[in-house]
């Protein structure tokens, strides 16, 4: 038999259910045989605890005595548990409110999908337990505090994809009108290159030899208007280029 460190050595549990019992508290779960009800519920899911869950038990004997570890204070111990998630929640939904970008959001999701899935478990297995006892009006209510804490971890973590989702989307959007803008700039910057590329190019060619002599030449001026002329044409034909890929 193995030894559930997690169970206290004072509690005089029956050997059957120790024998279904592990070394780690395994499935949240309710464990019924020979009048005891044992319940096993994870605690608060933690990112330290490297996907180990901390155990919480509550026990009930046939005469009906409350027990529950670490917790103490049998049905107390549970509601307190229940009060925990429910703070961890909250909190939850605060970060996703104040969330402003995909990473703030990220971070929020991935603190919540463990308790996602621990409060879906969680209610399932006092659903067991209210099934055990359907006369008890304290595990009625306990499960029904459960299921709330499923329905608002569930609706806490759609609000946090959605957030996400129209974060990127928009994120994307900025990317894009930042694209096309630098795409327009880019577009005048090479025209006004073929404009003056032409024109650069004599003046480096006549640029060799002295200014004065330069601006004496007969052929100065016919030079200096072929280059102009050159490169309206080359900037008309990329003008004309952009416009039929548009």
């Amino acid at each position: 038999m193995q030894n559930a460190s997690y169970i206290p050595a004072s509690w005089d549990l029956p050997d059957a259910i120790r024998m279904r019992l592990g070394e780690t508290v395994g499935k949240q779960r309710l464990i019924d045989e020979e009048g005891h009800l044992l319940l096993l519920l994870h605690q608060l899911p933690r990112a330290e605890d490297d996907e180990v869950r901390k155990a919480m038990v509550v026990w009930r004997n046939p005469a009906g005595e409350w027990k529950s570890s670490p917790e103490e204070g049998g049905l107390r111990g549970l509601e307190k548990h229940l009060a925990a998630y429910r703070t961890v929640i909250h909190e939850l939904d605060e970060g996703v409110e104040s969330a402003k970008t995909a990473r703030q959001f990220f971070e929020v999701m991935g603190r919540m999908h463990p308790l996602q899935r621990a409060a879906r478990n969680k209610f399932l297995a006092i659903q067991e337990l209210r099934q055990a006892l359907p006369d008890d009006t304290r595990i009625i209510n306990m499960r029904d505090q459960a299921g709330d804490l499923e329905r608002a971890i569930e609706l806490i973590a759609a609000d946090a994809k959605a957030g996400m989702d129209f974060t990127l989307a928009e994120s994307a959007n900025q990317q894009a009108i930042s694209a096309d803008i630098a795409n327009h700039e880019a577009r005048r910057l090479n025209r006004m290159a073929a404009f003056f590329f032409p024109l650069a190019t004599l003046v480096a060619v006549f640029g060799m030899n002295p200014p004065e002599s330069i601006c004496n030449s007969s052929g100065f001026w016919a030079v200096l208007v072929a280059g102009v002329v050159l490169g309206v044409f080359v900037n008309a034909l990329l003008s004309s280029g952009n416009r039929k890929k548009e």
